[in-house]
């Protein structure tokens, strides 16, 4: 019992420290963004861009975002957090497409947090004009783990959101569990499959039979359809095969860092032609 108490004294303690460096981080500017592609799954062309938030701890090094983002919603610090990485998204964004790509969209992951503060709409449109970004050049994404229930406020704040114009985005689909009712009821444009999913691709039966058919079905109620974690070339291919709309993952692109995105632009054309 008295290790116990200690580990759990420990892990308190640490807790505490990594929530009072976490404000530390965003004042002195330590969190940083890397931008992970959207490819078109036959073509091969990028549509866009996911915003991915990291934090390397001057100490402790790399920190997990399942660790630190659950630490910013305990503390209050998501919505502070959560503006600066849809500030500098859309930054990033407005760059990429006047150097890039005109048609760039960028998708940010939210917490069900955000979607609890009045003013957050309000302060979205306000990045979206002062970056003269288009809606449609944004997407938001939620998990079900956020479990938003069909009477949920919330669900009338993401209906705000879809009828300016910016997407609605379920990630992670299949981790948790969604009625039709449910997937139906939220104002969504695209469903993503999650990477567990995606890697039974092939060597599991029953994985690679539900995988196709939540592609099927997904299309047939009109959403789009997006697969993570792609890392074989067989993965890619039944996908192409299945007409899944648009993939994600390291065979095709690791998370650049926006140093990284000159060089990922030039070596663009070569991607498209030796993997797609």
């Amino acid at each position: 019992m008295e290790y116990t108490s200690l580990a759990t004294d420990e892990d308190m303690e640490h807790k505490l420290r990594l929530a009072n460096d976490l404000q530390e981080a965003l004042r002195l500017q330590q969190l940083t963004l890397h931008y992970q592609p959207l490819f078109e799954t036959v073509s091969g062309n990028v549509r866009g861009f996911e915003a991915l938030l990291r934090w390397h701890h001057p100490i402790y090094g790399p920190i997990s975002p399942g660790e630190f983002i659950p630490l910013a919603e305990e503390t209050g610090l998501i919505y502070s957090i959560g503006d600066w990485v849809i500030q500098t998204a859309c930054e990033q964004n407005k760059h990429i497409q006047e150097k890039y790509m005109p048609n760039s969209v960028m998708s940010v992951n939210l917490s069900g947090l955000q979607l609890q503060d009045s003013l957050f709409f309000d302060r979205v449109c306000r990045i979206l004009r002062k970056t003269a970004l288009s809606p449609q050049s944004l997407e938001l994404e939620l998990t079900e783990r956020d479990r938003i229930s069909l009477k949920d406020r919330r669900i009338d704040s993401l209906k705000k959101f879809a009828h300016h114009g910016i997407k609605i985005v379920l990630d992670d689909f299949g981790t948790e569990y969604s009625t039709l009712e449910y997937i139906t009821t939220l104002p969504l444009s695209t469903i993503k499959i999650d990477r567990s999913f995606v890697s039974h691709i092939n060597n599991h039966f029953e994985g690679t039979v539900l995988v196709e058919w939540i592609i099927s079905l997904a299309r047939k109620l009109g959403f789009t359809v997006v697969a993570e974690g792609i890392e074989t070339y067989e993965q890619l291919h039944t996908l192409q095969k299945w007409k899944c709309d648009f993939v994600q993952g390291y065979l095709l692109s690791k998370p650049l860092h926006e140093q990284e995105l000159p060089l990922f632009f030039r070596k663009l054309k070569w991607k498209q032609e030796n993997i797609f």
